[in-house]
């Protein structure tokens, strides 16, 4: 079943389900991390005391009560910890041992649960990305022509991997914000509090201060970086189709307009770089005066609260330590909500790719078998406003072999789309032994076809694996048989590897007429009930056309077959011969009795033959 979201934030949602026991464990070891944080600082808090020289500061008076946790304060949190760790009459030379060694067992175990938190929070944010490219890739695999076709490859690239990979990546470091800075400022602020309630609100009205800031800069930070990425996108777009079209480059000599035209799309970006960063670094002097204002304020506060003996010596050094301390995870957390604001820019325009729906969409009927006809019944298909069929209507027989012609534009290539199913229909309809073609199961339906096109572009792997492309279970027998059909068996065992031959990018290692013998290969191997032949030689020299046809009048004997054809010389024995023109069927029929009755069909005859080859067609002139 297709995924569906109403939100990028449900999107995210979702894929970080899976692993939501991760998650809180990862929370648990974030909450014992920063617990440990916090009680650092503190378990040093006698040491102050020692510094001082205080006489007899661990020894407790007899009769005197022990403090419980309620009644501690930054005034005597260096009492509690003495009381914990029950320092009695030791030296202060061993009260310093025992808090040296106390400090390195809080930092030690904190520096093992970070290694913890960090394996956990890495694991979830690499197989959410995992599942999210896989989710966006499919669904971009699953749109319709139509949607290709008026999208450059470069920016969906950049889609699947740039963007995606900004929808997660900062989710470890929010993840980690999230859930150890509030904790940081409670605990901090129950005991800034507890000790002075003046300064504590002057902390706050710091908090409050940074948040406005940084709430002002969202909807601004966020476009930016809406921006930005789709600058990137139209860039990789356009290095693609540089290096996809390289041999054109260079057959121009226009490497230097090529180097000027990139020079200046970079030129473009530049700004749009500037403003973002300058705008995300806003943040920090801005936060950082707030800050400073802030640590001045609490320094006067609380020397002026030791004075007048609201304090004591090591709660005004504690204060002043927490009371800074407390500012930096308030500061992270207005990070965090730009970070957010980044996220949730990239996961809108991951949102938005897949939230388009397919304009062909899956029927319940799973079509294995082609036993008696395909029908056009009145069908008329535009490409938006631009009609280009109109009122085909068509049998296409099992185990026949139909040939269709006409002047470049007529229709034929995008016939076949409606036969594949690239494409419905505007009007009309299609059907397969009496089912319409919106009724059957899109990928089923399709395995029944076999496909050789003008240009077949061959994938960056073996001959091998380019002949079998697609379909599971193929033996190395069964490539071979294909290959042997397709008249590519000799060459290919002539080549040193041979099926183990990488055959480069696009198959651009092998020449034209190899290529096509070889996508020969690969359209027959699953042994199709249909084959679709579009102007399969039409692009080949002469020799390569004589081996290219030969495989395609052994491949079609035992199959059906739908011919576009460029040169009317390897159509004329057709079953049936359908004359196109201007998206209508103009006539249809055997090339004898075309050239009776059809003039646009004896024309095209007459381009392409001698007038002594057509005997017939002399008595017309």
């Amino acid at each position: 079943m297709k995924l569906q979201f109403k939100s990028s934030r449900q999107m995210i949602t979702h894929f970080l389900r899976p692993y939501w026991k991760g998650i809180m464990l990862l929370i648990a070891t974030l909450l014992l991390e920063t617990w440990l944080a916090t009680l650092s600082p503190l378990v040093m808090a006698p040491m102050v005391d020692i510094a001082l020289e205080q006489e007899n500061i661990f020894t407790v008076a007899e009769g005197t009560q022990a403090l419980s946790f309620s009644d501690v304060d930054l005034n005597n949190i260096d009492q509690y910890v003495s009381q914990i760790l029950n320092f009695g009459d030791r030296s202060a030379w061993d009260v310093v041992l025992i808090l040296s060694g106390a400090f390195l067992a809080v930092i030690g175990i904190r520096s093992a649960i970070s290694t913890v938190s960090f394996l956990l929070y890495t694991r979830i944010r690499v197989n959410t990305l995992r599942y999210l490219q896989a989710h966006v890739f499919g669904h971009l695999l699953s749109l319709s022509m139509s949607f290709h076709n008026n999208q450059r490859s470069g920016e969906l690239v950049t889609r699947l991997d740039r963007d995606t990979r900004g929808a997660v990546n900062s989710l470890g470091k929010i993840v980690r914000a999230l859930a150890t800075a509030p904790v940081m400022i409670l605990i901090y602020s129950y005991l800034l509090i507890t000790t002075n309630l003046t300064l504590m609100l002057l902390i706050s009205l710091v908090a409050l201060t940074q948040w406005v800031v940084v709430r002002s800069m969202r909807d601004r930070l966020r476009n930016l970086v809406r921006d930005e990425f789709d600058l990137i996108a139209r860039l990789n777009a356009y290095l693609q189709e540089v290096f996809q079209n390289i041999r054109v480059v260079k057959s121009f000599a226009a490497e230097q307009f090529e180097q000027r035209n990139l020079t200046n799309r970079v030129t473009e970006m530049v700004p749009v770089h500037i403003n973002r960063a300058l705008f995300r670094y806003m943040q920090e002097p801005i936060v950082s005066f707030i800050n400073g204002i802030a640590n001045v304020s609490i320094l006067l506060l609380s020397t002026r609260e030791l004075f007048n003996g609201s304090l004591t010596v090591t709660g005004f050094f504690l204060f002043l330590y927490l009371g800074r301390q407390i500012i930096s995870p308030i500061s992270t957390l207005g990070g965090v909500y730009l970070g957010l604001q980044e996220m949730e820019a990239a996961a809108q325009r991951v949102f938005e790719m897949t939230s388009r729906i397919s304009e062909i969409q899956d029927g319940p009927i799973d079509q294995t078998e082609f036993a008696k006809q395909i029908k056009f019944q009145n069908v008329n298909f535009s490409y938006g406003d631009e009609p280009v069929l109109e009122n085909i209507n068509l049998d296409i027989e099992r185990g026949s072999m139909v040939a269709l012609v006409g002047p470049s534009g007529a229709g034929k290539s995008t016939l076949t789309d409606l036969v594949m199913r690239f494409y419905d229909p505007t009007s009309g309809s299609i059907e397969m032994d009496g089912v319409n073609l919106k009724e059957l199961h899109v990928e089923t339906f399709r395995r029944l076809f076999g496909v050789v096109n003008q240009e077949n572009l061959l994938f960056n792997a073996t001959i091998g694996n380019n002949i079998s492309y697609g379909r599971d279970g193929v033996s190395q027998e069964q490539i071979e048989i294909a290959a042997e059909i397709a008249n590519a068996a000799k060459f290919i065992e002539d080549i040193p590897e041979g099926y183990e031959t990488i055959v480069g990018d696009r198959g651009i290692r092998l020449s034209g007429g190899q290529r096509q013998r070889v996508a020969i290969a690969r359209a027959i191997v699953h042994q199709p009930k249909i084959l679709i032949l579009d102007e399969a030689t039409s692009s080949l020299d002469t020799e390569s056309e004589r081996l290219v046809q030969a495989a395609i009048d052994r491949v079609i004997q035992d199959t059906t077959a739908i011919v576009v054809a460029h040169r009317l010389s390897t159509v004329i024995h057709a079953d049936k011969i359908v004359v196109l023109e201007e998206g209508r069927i103009q006539d249809q029929g055997k090339h004898k009795e075309l050239l009776e009755r059809s003039k646009l069909y004896r024309r095209l005859c007459e381009l392409q033959f001698q007038m002594e080859s057509f005997p017939e067609l002399e008595d017309e002139s």
